[in-house]
């Protein structure tokens, strides 16, 4: 386990100067122009001219000058609408409506009827302004100098753009409205499905400008409030496929689909998810890793209740089994390397209670070593030599979406276990990690099984 877990390579941060007080919208006509100015939306504090490198860690509430500020004025700004929209000012002063699991699981109980899925249609898009309007204001609040990085500043892009398209898209009255709408749901997840990677990266690049408790708070609810609209999302157009599921393909998200006569699936939610079928096709799919990176894998062993079916979001869970197993496999194999020993096995325990799942991930790859246990949970942070951020083509697509489709890469973002953390915890469950140093570890993966007359009143 230990060795899967953290320390990233080098990756250079670009080094300029900052310069005196500027105001308002001559920083942002001058360095980004109409599309891409970042920055607070209050006037930038004096600050007296330093170096990047000599600029010491800042607290979220810190704000860096525009370097390019002083310079003469852009005669632009009396023709180009201001980036700082008072849309986005005030749609993210609105409240987000409370969503409880309870709802969602009402909302997509059977029958499902047209009714249900436009009134599902039309909250949703009031919804989306303002939630994605909360996240661009979450960005406009980083310190200047981190904005600048180019990859967060293309993650922030990418939901100002998606605030823009949903503000205009406020009202879904009829199937056809609906047809439309789903198609801009598909192509707006799209658009953020490799955010993360970049998040992790350009983070890793402004890690000396962020204490490391501003970060964790930022990306806590920045991931927090990314879980949440994926998931009411995801269960829209799931709910709207399943809806035309006598119908072999819908054609906005190009899913295929199948009658459920039985009503297992509840737009994302599986009401009989096997939690061994689950685990074997994630440890296969780790398996296969292992092999293309280290030419060779750990077997694996499925014990205790191996019959255990539970109510829960296969999505979420393979993210959460993906991430542990990563960990496990790749320990076990380091842990004989230059050895003529053999790999142990790694070895996953699945057992059930009243109202939830537990699931121990075994390995006997050494433990984590004290002096860094405390960390293990920490954003950036992994013991992987060579990391995906020393070879800028070697990022993919890992947010939890489809990981066993997209996590090709078997370590080195650290951001596996913090992620994998805050899904586990999203529904009320639990991810301990206990280290026998000199031995193995054992991750304990606690899950409740979602019910709708059990489950707490969990907003999402």
């Amino acid at each position: 386990m230990s060795s899967s877990i953290a320390m990233l390579g080098t990756s250079g941060v670009c080094d300029a100067s900052m310069h005196a007080q500027a105001t308002r919208d001559d920083a942002r006509s001058s360095v980004f122009g109409r599309h891409c100015a970042l920055g607070t939306h209050q006037p930038f504090p004096d600050q007296q001219t330093k170096s990047f490198k000599e600029t010491k860690p800042c607290r979220e509430s810190e704000l860096y000058k525009d370097p390019d500020a002083h310079s003469k004025p852009d005669s632009r700004k009396e023709t180009e609408p201001s980036f700082y929209s008072e849309e986005v000012d005030r749609f993210a002063a609105l409240d987000q409506q409370p969503v409880t699991l309870h709802h969602l699981l009402e909302t997509c109980a059977p029958p499902l009827t047209r009714s249900k899925l436009l009134a599902n249609a039309q909250f949703l898009a009031r919804e989306r302004p303002v939630r994605y309007a909360k996240r661009v204001k979450l960005f406009q609040r980083l310190p200047y100098i981190v904005n600048l990085n180019p990859h967060i500043h293309n993650v922030y892009q990418a939901y100002y753009a998606n605030f823009i398209e949903s503000q205009g898209f406020s009202r879904v009255e009829n199937m056809e409205d609906e047809h439309k709408f789903i198609s801009m749901l598909a192509r707006q997840s799209k658009l953020l499905l490799d955010i993360m990677p970049q998040i992790a990266r350009g983070f890793y690049e402004c890690r000396h400008y962020f204490r490391p408790d501003d970060r964790r708070r930022f990306l806590d609810q920045l991931i927090k409030m990314r879980i949440g609209l994926r998931l009411l999302t995801s269960q829209h157009i799931a709910l709207y496929d399943q809806f035309h599921a006598k119908t072999t393909v819908s054609a906005p998200t190009k899913h295929a689909v199948l009658a459920d006569p039985t009503h297992r699936h509840q737009g994302i939610i599986d009401n009989q998810l096997h939690v061994t079928d689950m685990v074997h096709i994630c440890a296969q799919s780790v398996q296969a890793m292992c092999d293309m990176t280290f030419g060779d894998s750990p077997s694996f062993i499925v014990d205790g209740q191996t019959d255990v079916v539970f109510r829960y979001i296969p999505s979420h869970l393979d993210y959460m089994l993906t991430e542990l197993l990563k960990n496990a496999f790749c320990a076990s194999l380091k842990s004989v390397q230059d050895t003529e020993n053999e790999i142990p096995p790694v070895i996953i325990t699945v057992s059930k209670g009243d109202s939830r799942v537990a699931i121990r991930v075994r390995d006997q790859g050494g433990g984590i070593p004290s002096q860094i246990h405390d960390q293990v949970f920490d954003y950036s942070f992994t013991t992987t030599k060579h990391t995906s951020f020393d070879d800028p083509d070697n990022v993919v697509p890992s947010d939890g979406s489809n990981c066993v489709a997209d996590a090709n890469v078997i370590s080195g973002l650290g951001f596996g276990l913090p992620m994998t953390k805050i899904y586990a915890e999203y529904f009320g469950g639990m991810l301990n990690i206990v280290s026998l140093e000199g031995y193995g570890c054992d991750a304990f993966l606690e899950l409740p099984s979602i019910k709708l007359n059990r489950t707490p009143t969990i907003q999402i």
